[in-house]
Parts: C-alpha cells; sequence; structure tokens
C-alpha cells in the first residue's frame, strides 16, 4: 500500500493574523502612514488581479511578512462580507496577541483612520482561496524579476 505523504502549507488561514482598515486614505497615503508610525518599510507591488492594490513589508526582527491589501477598486470589493472596510493588513506567521493590539492601537493613532479591528480568517468565505491566489502573484512577480533581470539596460 502507497504512503501518503502530508505537506504542511505555509498558505494555511490559521498561519495570518488578519485586521480590517477603515480609513478615508488612498492606499499610497496609508502605507506612508504605517511606514512612519509602525517604523515599516511597505513597498508597492503589482497590482492582485481585479486592480486591488498591493504593500508588502517583512519585519526583519519577528521576520514576519505584511501584506496592505485594498479591499475595493472601483467597481468590486474583495471580500464582500467586510462592505466597510477599505483595507486588509495580513500579518503571516505567529503573531502574540500583545503585539496585534499595539499594532491595532497604532493604526488607530493615524489621522484619517477610523477603526481598526480584528478579522478571524474562517469569517471570510473565500479566504483559502484568496490566499492561493496570492501565492500564485508573488511567484509571477518573482519569476518576472528573474526573466527582466537578465535584461541589458541601456
Amino acid at each position: 500500500m502507497a504512503k501518503k505523504i502530508m505537506l504542511e502549507s505555509r498558505s494555511e488561514a490559521s498561519f495570518f493574523t488578519i485586521a480590517g482598515v477603515s480609513c478615508h486614505l488612498k492606499d499610497y497615503r496609508l502605507s506612508f502612514m504605517l511606514n512612519q508610525k509602525l517604523h515599516a518599510g511597505f513597498r508597492k507591488m503589482d497590482d492582485l488581479p481585479g486592480n486591488y492594490s498591493l504593500y508588502f513589508f517583512v519585519d526583519e526582527e519577528c521576520r514576519n511578512p505584511y501584506y496592505l491589501i485594498s479591499n475595493r477598486n472601483e467597481e468590486k470589493i474583495l471580500f464582500p462580507e467586510l462592505k466597510q472596510t477599505d483595507f486588509i493588513l495580513l500579518v503571516e506567521g505567529p503573531f502574540k496577541k500583545i503585539q496585534f493590539n499595539r499594532l491595532l492601537s497604532s493604526i488607530k493613532a493615524i489621522p484619517n483612520v477610523l477603526t481598526a479591528f480584528e478579522i478571524k480568517p474562517e469569517s471570510l468565505k473565500n479566504f483559502p482561496g484568496f490566499l492561493a491566489d496570492l501565492e500564485i502573484h508573488f511567484m509571477n512577480i518573482k519569476k518576472e524579476s528573474k526573466s527582466n533581470s537578465g535584461l541589458v539596460k541601456k
């Protein structure tokens, strides 16, 4: 009988801490304010399919990747369950509750941020599918950057 080998997936919902942010700021302005308030380094990445903006930052001290994603574009909402939420902040990896509470407090202190709150991954219907799409998006970005690195600049 063949053995089944189970691989641990990094893109499981339980591996993420999620915050929702409601504010009147544009994506680039919120990322700038987060960089100042959190001493972070969010960088703009290629938009997710459907024109949802994406910013990325890795906390070198804790080794946690952060993803700032717009929840809406001109026509649609990425997570319809979160109609009042403008941005989703995903923190990948282990993240203590006290760290998360400090993060939420810092976000709430940003001018024009109405609120920041915790989102349970199980409350989002399509979250596992979204994580798979996010992983594919980053693989495509890496593939494009590798193929572009071979180009000669004039």
